[in-house]
């Protein structure tokens, strides 16, 4: 912090935000003379649910920051942890805001339609920037097809047993590939609720935990964000929030797009395989010991559970696919 503000700096405060188990997450103070800053650093842990890029990550919340989404200010990029003690970010804090649980009934009181409008206007607003060569240089990019891929290639590498829901929801995936939505955009990646802060009236204020971010096609973000594991036990809204409807109509209008209800069965089961790519994962970090974070072991039980149920009934709902070898 002083080489980056030209001043002998003190950091005091440092206090750690549990919960994400992608990056360890901290809160700091700088200061230095008359000049003072809440900051945040992201940076790796020992272990992971998933791996991801920094370089990725830092560049998607500039580029939101800038093109005015709520997202917060980045600061300082470490690639390779020399400065941070492992690779990480520094970004500044956005005061006075709280991200509710996925699991709280009533996450987002009695406006939380209005927080849900919100939300996925800022959603359709993220998907209305056309990535420009830069955001191609620094991102992934990821159609249905790679992101299945992806998806696949992160449960064969950690499964621990037989997993015969994803391999047979895998099966239907390969097999029924959609047409995209649309052209690609900028896609968050874990757009979803407890990632995003709102202040004490459930006004939105940040969107969070880009790590995730790639460009590819809309319609992941939304599956996403609408699957029912996110949704805080609330069978007629998304995300706890406000209805799909309302969703839908709030992110066609901030996006420019049109919701593709042709590719939404292959998203929505996407977004479950994905979730038990996930919790496969986590569970194989518990088991060969290479963690023991309460998170990682949580995402390997409940969520896992989750998803594997969601996916079943998702499948049996599907159309019968053509055979597609493994």
């Amino acid at each position: 912090m002083s080489r980056l503000w030209g001043a002998p700096v003190r950091v005091d405060e440092v206090s750690r935000f549990h919960g994400g188990a992608a990056r360890e997450t901290f809160r700091f103070r700088a200061t230095a003379g008359e000049r003072a800053e809440w900051l945040v650093m992201r940076r790796d842990p020992a272990a992971s649910l998933i791996d991801t890029s920094r370089e990725a990550e830092f560049h998607a919340i500039g580029r939101a920051h800038a093109a005015g989404l709520p997202a917060p200010e980045p600061v300082h990029l470490d690639p390779d942890g020399a400065d941070l003690g492992s690779p990480g970010f520094v970004m500044k804090e956005i005061p006075g805001g709280r991200a509710a649980s996925p699991f709280d009934p009533e996450g987002y009181g009695a406006n939380a339609a209005e927080t849900g409008v919100a939300l996925f206007t800022a959603l359709g607003r993220l998907h209305a920037i056309v990535p420009d060569a830069a955001d191609r240089a620094a991102l992934p990019f990821q159609d249905a097809a790679g992101r299945l891929a992806h998806w696949k290639a992160e449960i064969d590498r950690h499964r621990l047993r037989p997993e015969p829901v994803a391999d047979a929801v895998w099966r239907w995936l390969a097999a029924n590939i959609p047409a995209p939505s649309g052209p690609a955009v900028l896609v968050h990646g874990d757009f979803r609720s407890g990632n995003f802060l709102v202040d004490a009236d459930n006004r939105l204020l940040a969107i969070l935990d880009w790590e995730m971010a790639h460009v590819g096609d809309a319609m992941e973000d939304l599956a996403w964000v609408m699957d029912p594991l996110w949704g805080h036990g609330m069978a007629d809204v998304v995300a706890g929030t406000c209805t799909r409807a309302e969703a839908i109509r709030a992110w066609e209008a901030a996006s420019g797009r049109t919701f593709d209800p042709a590719a939404w069965a292959w998203w929505e089961l996407f977004s479950a395989y994905q979730g038990l790519a996930i919790w496969i994962t986590s569970a194989f970090e518990v088991a060969t010991q290479r963690t023991a974070d309460p998170a990682i072991l949580f995402a390997a039980l409940l969520p896992y559970r989750f998803h594997n149920w969601h996916a079943a009934q998702l499948l049996k709902a599907a159309k019968q696919p053509k055979e597609v070898r493994a």
